[in-house]
């Protein structure tokens, strides 16, 4: 005869193994599309069992682990252009796109690019289809993932457009293991001729063995990149630089593709745009930066004859370094001091603009 607390154990082995076959690897909620082309419109998702049509035990026992939130942004059959900005998740996850991707990648089949202005409230990212033309989507930062249950009855809010709202999109909550590859560049998709950009190759979740990532660029002659890089067991990520191609003209871009056995592919686009130095120059190339790279202390040449009041920068996970303000910082000594070697973004307030400039720390 079976004891009570043996069948009792065995009933409730067998609604576990029940309940946890229901978890869906994705929920799914449709938003969309909006009523005109081309113009930024608000969404908002409420974290609830309803918004993703699925019974609240199972809502309730899925987001406890959630590995990824991924936008869809493709709205059309053919070839379509979109943008996201300005994203919350409830009160703990948010991303400007102020003055990078901050670490967001492309899905599906598209390819990714961080445009500095003409989003919401400055800078977002856009999207498009690439290859065969399939679903496109933008993905979460790695660091995103975990337990979202604080966040029931919360929103997911952003900011959408596209160049063709044919048919509604869906946002998705991954539940299940995603091993991803990530592309991030520090700042800008763009790269100045005769010049290079650092990119960071991204491997979630991080490995226990060596992986080999393989690159591609879709245009030789505008950027090159090497054609593999290891991340090494233990990180989450490397480094590798991306260079424009010798005769590379203005205005030409290539789609930087990483690819790597058992994880989800990720693209970017760069485009060659602006010379070395400072991207934003005035007229006449009035601003410099001197010594370029810098050891410990660099000055800020200026025969604009307009005012710097204000200097920032900026590492690689876009961190501010250094944020000095002044009446005229213009041909001051300044001194940066117990940062590592590397590529670094500085900006310089000047007046009614704004300049940007690549520096690299010693």
């Amino acid at each position: 005869m079976i004891k009570k607390t043996t069948l009792l154990l065995f009933i409730f082995q067998i609604f576990l193994g029940v309940t946890y076959a229901q978890i869906p690897d994705q929920l799914i909620a449709p938003y969309g599309p909006p009523d005109t082309a081309n113009q930024w419109t608000k969404y908002t998702i409420p974290l609830t069992a309803e918004s993703f049509n699925i019974a609240d035990s199972i809502f309730q026992a899925a987001i406890t682990n959630i590995t990824s939130l991924w936008i869809r942004t493709e709205m059309h059959s053919g070839y379509d252009l979109g943008g996201l900005d300005e994203v919350k998740v409830g009160d703990v996850y948010s991303s400007y796109f102020d003055i990078s991707s901050e670490s967001w990648t492309s899905g599906g089949d598209g390819t990714m690019s961080y445009i500095q202005s003409g989003g919401v409230n400055g800078g977002y990212l856009q999207i498009e289809d690439w290859a065969s033309g399939d679903w496109h989507y933008l993905i979460t930062p790695f660091s995103w993932a975990g337990d979202w249950s604080a966040l029931i009855g919360q929103n997911v809010e952003f900011w959408m457009k596209t160049d063709k709202p044919s048919y509604a999109a869906d946002i998705r909550l991954t539940t299940g293991p995603v091993s991803r590859l990530a592309l991030v560049m520090p700042n800008s998709s763009t790269v100045a001729i005769n010049d290079s950009v650092l990119i960071e190759v991204g491997v979630d979740p991080v490995p226990t063995q060596d992986v080999t990532v393989n690159l591609t660029t879709s245009s030789a002659t505008c950027i090159t990149i090497p054609s593999q890089i290891v991340v090494p067991a233990g990180q989450a990520y490397a480094t590798v630089y991306a260079t424009t191609a010798s005769g590379a003209t203005m205005g030409c871009q290539s789609v930087i593709e990483a690819t790597s056995s058992g994880y989800l592919t990720s693209r970017m686009t760069i485009k060659v745009d602006g010379y070395a130095g400072i991207n934003d120059m005035v007229s006449g190339q009035e601003v410099s930066v001197s010594p370029n790279p810098i050891k410990d202390v660099f000055t800020i040449i200026n025969t604009s004859g307009k005012k710097i009041k204000r200097i920032t920068v900026y590492d690689i996970h876009t961190n501010i370094v250094l944020d000095l303000k002044g009446n005229d910082l213009s041909n001051a000594n300044i001194r940066i001091n117990d940062q590592p070697a590397g590529v670094y973004l500085l900006k310089m307030y000047m007046q009614d603009k704004v300049l940007t400039s690549k520096v690299i720390i010693q």
